[in-house]
């Protein structure tokens, strides 16, 4: 099914809306916990850049050269996925799995920080989240404990650089979606 939202279209249940002069990634349907919401299309990338999305060490999913604004919004509708520090979905390899149950409307987002180790782009939070970030610049530049509190959510490849760099204590709780990621 298609439909269009103030001129832009939606294929699925994903919908591209441009909202205060920024796009955004909505879903049109109630989804569930842990549900895929999409694979992450594109051209395999070692460049990171403003847009794409790091899918294991230097490797990152980019939008392929030459497409239109309308092309992009159709096929690559996941490049609109905004950061939030706390998130409703998460990336998984090459999806996008609901973290938290996702109303229809309710723009999804993921943490930045929990797949680029070091930004193409650092820029500024706006999450307004008690526990924002503040600069988003990747993984690597996380306190010890920023660190630790993503873990469950943590791409396998950041997940491995934990070890002992990280604050003590004992593990945060595993989340449900996490054992279709590992």
């Amino acid at each position: 099914m298609t439909i269009s939202v103030d001129g832009v279209r939606a294929d699925g249940p994903t919908a591209v809306l441009r909202a205060r002069s920024e796009y955004q990634l909505v879903l049109t349907e109630h989804v569930c916990a842990g549900t895929r919401l999409f694979a992450i299309e594109g051209d395999p990338t070692h460049t990171p850049t403003r847009y794409s999305v790091q899918v294991d060490w230097d490797l990152h999913i980019d939008i392929p050269p030459g497409y239109a604004t309308e092309e992009t919004l159709d096929r690559f509708y996941w490049r609109f996925t905004n950061h939030s520090c706390e998130p409703n979905a998460v990336v998984c390899g090459r999806d996008m799995f609901a973290l938290t149950c996702i109303e229809p409307w309710q723009q999804i987002t993921f943490n930045y920080n929990t797949t680029e180790y070091d930004m193409a782009e650092p820029f500024d939070c706006r999450c307004g989240d008690d526990r924002c970030e503040g600069t988003v610049r990747g993984f690597r530049w996380l306190a010890p404990a920023q660190q630790r509190r993503l873990e469950p959510i943590l791409a396998s490849y950041l997940r491995a650089t934990l070890g002992d760099n990280v604050a003590g204590g004992s593990p945060p709780p595993p989340i449900a979606w996490a054992t279709t990621c590992r």
